[in-house]
């Protein structure tokens, strides 16, 4: 069970559940890989049939829509059953020592997507002389993702003005942080999570998005950055929204 607490410095810290490691565990992790395998398979069954379909000439309108949305149901089902298996635990890791100087750079424009999708201001700051840390970086780069999609969509739906940014700072420089870890930070101004909300905010299915969100995206952030050993946390006030992650240096 996923549980949660606050540090002295008002951050909400991540407890993901420990889903590896135990029989127990290796027996789930298969069942739920092999389920959303299958899930899969039918999904793209529907996908097929239903582009084939949209390929003929002469439906009606009516037909058209209603196979477009299904289509796009069985597209959406698909992409909510791989976040499944990340928040479950069931990823893969191939941890190795990477320069984020070099790492963060070359995806600096997928970094910036999110943002540049609803025309928000986003910086990158990077302090020199980062060392090297030990990380998935495929994965690594699905939680940074996961949490600038969360600040840029916090901003628009606010109507307030505001920004995004992503600090990347060395060991030492943050007095709360674990020794030896290079601390990142995502925050976004313009909108505040309100406290009786900032308890589920890394809960399963707890978005109050429209129904286009799984609701899911930092639960998997918090399960990723679990599997790779760093923490996660996060601060809202009036200021600004902050995500701190935390993650040992190789």
């Amino acid at each position: 069970m996923q549980t949660s607490a606050l540090t002295p410095d008002g951050y909400l810290m991540a407890h993901p559940p420990a889903l590896q490691g135990t029989e127990a565990g290796e027996f789930f992790n298969g069942l739920i890989r092999g389920l959303v395998h299958k899930q899969n398979n039918f999904l793209a069954v529907i996908q097929g049939f239903s582009s084939l379909v949209l390929m003929e000439e002469g439906l009606d309108r009516t037909a058209r829509g209603n196979l477009e949305h299904m289509k796009e149901a069985a597209q959406g089902a698909a992409v909510l059953a791989e976040r499944l298996l990340a928040a479950s635990g069931c990823v893969k890791m191939a941890l190795q020592p990477v320069q984020l100087q070099d790492a963060l750079r070359a995806m600096e424009s997928s970094l910036q997507a999110p943002c540049a999708k609803s025309h928000i201001p986003f910086q990158l700051n990077l302090a020199p002389d980062l060392p090297p840390v030990r990380i998935d970086r495929g994965r690594f780069k699905e939680v940074l993702l996961d949490l600038l999609w969360n600040a840029a969509e916090a901003v628009a739906g606010s109507g307030l003005p505001g920004a995004v940014a992503l600090d990347v700072l060395p060991p030492g420089l943050v007095p709360e942080s674990r020794p030896g870890c290079v601390d990142v930070f995502v925050r976004n101004t313009g909108a505040m999570i309100p406290p009786q909300k900032l308890a589920d905010v890394f809960k399963p299915f707890a978005s109050t998005k429209d129904s286009k969100h799984s609701g899911i995206g930092l639960t998997v952030a918090s399960v990723l950055a679990s599997q790779m050993g760093a923490t996660l946390a996060v601060r809202s006030n009036p200021e600004a929204t902050t995500f701190w992650l935390s993650v040992p240096a190789a």
